[in-house]
């Protein structure tokens, strides 16, 4: 199989793929938009969607609207990836940074993968931006993804640890027990009672604490059952 064949059913399967997960949910989406920035956020995520699907048939066609669709597709993507996190996400601007910057690359590598008909001249003079752009889009997402990473995997792997905790945690076990086991973990084991009965809350002393495993007893002691429980720390 030639490469040119390669790279235009790798540049249709991303284009679709995209489409599809675009389309996914916004439905959902319109019928939650509140505001004018959640309603500019899910118009270009439903227009890159479709433009999506639109580039792909002109490519398959070999028609010359094929790159002005693949441009606008890749700029309304990248917008989608600018305010979704904010708008629906919550998140503040390194979360919309990192998915501009993810996006920017994406679109890049389809632009980069989909065989084109020839430029013209107003192409071709931006050609070196549009490289820079994504020389910069690339170091963003290294940078980023390692920002986020250090920030947030100690509290991941911390998370995952607890509740393999509350999981393994064998039956048969009394609340001293249970109590002895969890400060071996180094973990704050605070006993009390609600009107559900006695309970222990295991949590991690380590600020910021998000996550909890509490333990509910049976009349004899032993352990009746066992929940993690995490918030959001927003």
């Amino acid at each position: 199989m030639r490469w040119h064949t390669v790279r235009l059913w790798l540049a249709i399967l991303a284009l679709l793929g995209l489409s599809i997960t675009g389309f996914w949910g916004v439905d959902q989406q319109w019928r939650s938009v509140d505001d004018l920035g959640r309603g500019f956020s899910t118009a270009v995520q439903t227009v890159y969607s479709v433009l999506g699907v639109l580039a792909a048939a002109a490519l398959l066609m070999k028609n010359r609207w094929s790159r002005p669709l693949l441009y606008l597709w890749a700029a309304t993507l990248v917008l989608t990836g600018a305010t979704a996190p904010v708008v629906w996400g919550e998140q503040g601007w390194k979360g919309a940074a990192l998915a501009t910057a993810m996006m920017l690359v994406v679109a890049a590598a389809v632009i980069w993968l989909a065989p084109l008909p020839p430029a013209g001249a107003a192409f071709r003079r931006w050609r070196w931006l549009a490289a820079g752009l994504f020389a910069l889009a690339l170091l963003a997402v290294l940078y980023l993804t390692l920002s986020v990473a250090l920030r947030y995997g100690p509290t991941a792997l911390s998370w995952k640890k607890m509740e393999g905790f509350c999981a393994d945690t064998r039956e048969g076990i009394n609340r001293e027990q249970l109590k002895a086991l969890a400060e071996e973990e180094g973990y704050v084991a605070a006993p009390g009672s609600d009107t559900k009965g006695p309970y222990l809350r295991i949590q991690d002393p380590d600020p910021p604490s998000h996550y909890s495993c509490e333990a509910r007893f049976k009349s004899d002691g032993s352990i009746e059952r066992m929940s993690f429980s995490a918030k959001s720390s927003n």
